[in-house]
C-alpha cells in the first residue's frame, strides 16, 4: 500500500494530486542543488564539452519545471485547494 493510499483511509492530509506536485518539487530540486553541478564538472574535468552543453539544456529544462510546478502548488494554495 502506498504512502498516499495509507493516508486516504486515515482522511487524507493532502490530495493524491497535490501530494504528486510536492513530490516532483522536491525530487527536480534535489537534482538542481545537488547533483547537475557536479556531472556539469565531471563532464568539464573529463574534457566533454558536449556532454557538458546536454546538462546545461537538461539544467534549463528542469529549472522551468520546477518552475512551473512552484507555479502550480502556489496557485493551489491562493485558491485554498490545499487539502
Amino acid at each position: 500500500m502506498g504512502m498516499t493510499e495509507t493516508a486516504t483511509k486515515q482522511g487524507a492530509l493532502l490530495e493524491d494530486s497535490t501530494f504528486n506536485v510536492i513530490t516532483q518539487i522536491e525530487k527536480k530540486a534535489d537534482f538542481l542543488y545537488s547533483s547537475v553541478e557536479k556531472y556539469l564538472r565531471d563532464a568539464e574535468k573529463d574534457s566533454k564539452p558536449e556532454l557538458a552543453k546536454l546538462w546545461t539544456a537538461i539544467k534549463e529544462d528542469e529549472q522551468n519545471h520546477l518552475k512551473m510546478l512552484r507555479e502550480e502548488l502556489v496557485r493551489e494554495v491562493k485558491e485554498n485547494k490545499l487539502k
